[in-house]
């Protein structure tokens, strides 16, 4: 039996459809690899993404939905208001494997596949209407982000809540077809994560590493002598850590410099920069912050780690604590560079090894 052949008109529309999705995807790349030359975060690679769809697709509003099966849960990555301002994450969504636990499961374990209608009412429960859906949605489609033609590790939902422009078999063909190119867009921007968390985090703590230290911090100093700005720096070196070792074994003494790395970054803003120089040594930067604040800074954070109990099961059993002695500096413009800071917190963590450990040495000034 011979193919019914379409008509000129819908081939020449198909034809046009595939692409003004090409140069959507294209476009999208070209700014994403732009963007990923830079420090920028995934949320301004989400915000690419999204405005792609609505700009580019011809959506009033879109959002992402990604999946987090460390946590079992699933989160709004990102998404448009009805006022058209982002918006972030919602409360945790289920992840069960059960059908028909919630929409975003089924979807990411294939129970549901890509749709749209122009009649959300008929389609969505009232109950999930009333708490998910902005009255006034008609037009609404939803596609799985799949990468590798195997993995769902999200959903694109788009609607046209302002326009109530009438969707069609077409625009469910383009989303799936822009959902695969945003789901390599993120894998991508993942793996482009972890490969430079290589270089410059490191492996056990998770903080920063001695040679990301070593390239940001001249920098940094030039920077705060350029516009007469404040930098703290503190040294904090782990007391009688060989004892540790020697005392209760290595993966002890690895989960008592976790354990310090936690409670830095914990106890600082997300501007500061927690850096394992190596062994049992620690620096913390603290840019804007000025003598007094150093002080400050480096008497909270020694209470922090002296006081909350060691990680060590062993340890605790003998009543020991984690000890540590801690150096503080300040950027004086009256240095020549970085390394007279270096010198001046080194000189004020011997201080306070000599003064007995177990302490926070005084402010050398230049």
């Amino acid at each position: 039996m011979a193919k019914r052949r379409l008509p000129q008109q819908s081939l020449l529309t198909k034809a046009l459809l595939e692409k003004k999705v090409l140069n959507q995807e294209v476009l999208m790349y070209q700014r994403l690899m732009d963007v990923m030359r830079g420090d920028t975060s995934f949320e301004d690679i989400l915000k690419l993404l999204i405005t792609s769809v609505t700009k580019g697709l011809g959506y009033d509003r879109s959002a992402i939905f990604l999946a987090d099966f460390e946590r079992g849960v699933g989160q709004r990555a990102i998404g448009i208001d009805r006022y058209g301002r982002f918006e972030g994450n919602c409360e945790d969504l289920p992840l069960s494997s059960v059908k028909g636990t919630h929409w975003f499961s089924d979807f990411i374990h294939g129970h549901t596949k890509a749709y749209f209608t122009n009649n959300l009412r008929r389609r969505v429960p009232l109950k999930d209407w009333e708490r998910n859906i902005d009255p006034g949605v008609l037009s609404n489609a939803v596609v799985p982000i799949v990468v590798g033609g195997k993995k769902t590790i999200g959903v694109l939902a788009v609607d046209n809540l302002f326009t109530r422009r009438r969707l069609k078999r077409s625009d469910l063909m383009s989303l799936i077809s822009f959902a695969t190119q945003a789901g390599l867009a993120i894998e991508s921007y993942r793996m482009h994560e972890r490969i430079r968390d290589l270089t410059i985090k490191d492996g056990l703590t998770g903080v920063y590493n001695r040679r990301y230290f070593d390239n940001y911090l001249p920098r940094e100093v030039l920077r705060c002598r350029r516009y007469k700005r404040f930098l703290g720096l503190l040294y904090v070196d782990l007391d009688h850590f060989k004892a540790i070792n020697d005392s209760y074994g290595h993966p002890a003494g690895d989960t008592v410099l976790k354990h310090v790395a936690h409670l830095l970054v914990q106890g600082l803003r997300n501007v500061d920069l927690v850096v394992r120089l190596g062994g049992d040594e620690f620096a913390v930067l603290l840019p804007e912050v000025g003598p007094d604040g150093v002080k400050l800074v480096g008497e909270r954070l020694f209470k922090a780690i002296t006081s909350t109990p060691a990680p060590v099961e062993a340890m605790r059993a003998k009543g020991q604590g984690v000890k540590v002695s801690m150096g503080t500096a300040c950027f004086h413009e009256s240095m020549e560079d970085h390394r007279e800071l270096i010198k001046l917190a080194d000189q004020s963590l011997y201080q306070a090894k000599e003064a007995g450990r177990n302490c926070v040495g005084e402010l050398i000034l230049p």
